[in-house]
């Protein structure tokens, strides 16, 4: 009888210290996005047909990614913009969904940092890092819509968010930042009305 009360209290502190872990993990991963990338301005134009975005993104790395890069690792980006039609019931509708990937390395022989869009193919060569974030966090007239695809009723929201792409990393690292709030680096979704 005696065996079975401890086998019973030692899962039962196994199932609370799990819980108490698993809560630690979850509260750094929020903390860590919270803190990763944020997006300062927002604003959008009409031009002709089309909705174009212009945007600030302040991009915060920190030293295990600014590592990573430094060692030759190719970081990518992504900035997703969504627009959202709001109904009265349930979810809204997603009318567009645009997404752009840039890329960013460092080139140890030249010292320059290269930032690419891998979606238009325009690059640039920076010499330190701020200089790079700062342009990959300027982003100016991306087309996100059409108006034709907007009708004149109806409420709508603009959606944007930028990530670090972790799915791109070479395989041990891909590994390691699963399970490292440090790698889940994101803006989250902010939202305009339209």
């Amino acid at each position: 009888m005696n065996t079975c009360r401890r086998i019973l209290a030692r899962r039962k502190l196994q199932n609370i210290l799990a819980v108490v872990c698993f809560s630690l993990f979850l509260a750094a991963t929020s903390a860590a996005k919270n803190n990763a990338f944020e997006i300062n301005y927002l604003n959008i134009v009409q031009l002709e047909n089309e909705l174009r975005l212009d945007a600030e993104i302040d991009y915060q790395l920190n030293s295990e990614v600014k590592e990573a890069l430094e060692n030759g690792i190719p970081m990518l980006f992504q900035v997703e913009v969504q627009i959202k039609q709001l109904r009265k019931w349930g979810w809204g509708k997603t009318i567009t969904d645009i997404k752009q990937t840039h890329m960013l390395k460092y080139h140890a022989l030249s010292k320059q940092y290269i930032w690419e869009n891998l979606d238009t193919g325009a690059n640039d060569t920076f010499p330190d890092l701020d200089s790079a974030l700062t342009h990959q966090g300027t982003i100016t007239a991306m087309f996100i819509a059409e108006t034709a695809n907007l009708s004149q009723v109806g409420n709508y929201v603009v959606q944007l968010r930028s990530s670090l792409l972790t799915n791109k990393l070479p395989l041990p690292l891909r590994v390691k930042s699963y399970f490292s709030p440090k790698w889940q680096l994101s803006s989250g979704w902010h939202e305009w009305p339209l």
